[in-house]
């Protein structure tokens, strides 16, 4: 992304990540160099986009899907926009926001979703939403697998690992298997996480 408003966030946003939370991040070896990805995490914090998004380097920008309402917001609208983020009405199943994040799978682009919907306390998970699943089934995308580590307290150390690619070939024809795929990626989640604390 070439925007400059993108841009100048994202320096500030890394240069918190790095002094203040000490972010650490281990096993890009695990990321395809091309093609889609679906970058698939655990969630205990607004801090955890700006983690995902440190890791990856600047050639591959991550898209996110954020709650409508902070749209409302001018300030935090205009850098949401250039960042790439775009809206879903939260709880509605927005078909439009279903729709675009497909379209960005297939366009070779890098989505972040939190299976989980909401957040939960460091080390605990929730059950994932099916929504992980659809896009996964849904697109060619590499599913990524990713552990956000660490207590979330300025100066200690955070850490984001990226774990070994999903396979979920064996369900594609499988008949409504979106949320056997979203058990899949959240146990590999929970699988990264816990090899890794």
């Amino acid at each position: 992304m070439k925007d400059p408003v993108y841009r100048f966030v994202r320096i500030v946003v890394m240069s918190i990540a790095k002094i203040v939370f000490r972010l650490k991040v281990e096993g890009r070896e695990n990321l395809p160099e091309t093609g889609s990805i679906l970058l698939c995490s655990n969630h205990s914090s607004n801090w955890d986009p700006v983690f995902l998004t440190s890791a990856l380097p600047p050639s591959r920008p991550v898209r996110y899907m954020a709650k409508e309402e902070l749209f409302n917001v001018p300030v935090l609208k205009q850098i949401m926009i250039s960042a790439g983020t775009y809206p879903v009405g939260r709880g509605q199943g927005d078909r439009q926001a279903l729709k675009k994040t497909i379209e960005l799978l297939n366009k070779g682009e890098t989505v972040g979703i939190f299976p989980e919907g909401t957040r939960s306390l460091p080390g605990e998970f929730k059950e994932p939403q099916g929504g992980v699943g659809f896009f996964a089934l849904r697109s060619n995308a590499a599913i990524i697998p990713v552990a956000i580590i660490g207590d979330y307290k300025p100066f200690r150390r955070m850490r984001v690992v990226i774990g070994p690619q999903t396979r979920v070939e064996d369900l594609r024809d499988k008949r409504g298997a979106a949320k056997e795929v979203a058990e899949r990626i959240m146990s590999d989640i929970v699988t990264v996480y816990r090899k890794n604390q």
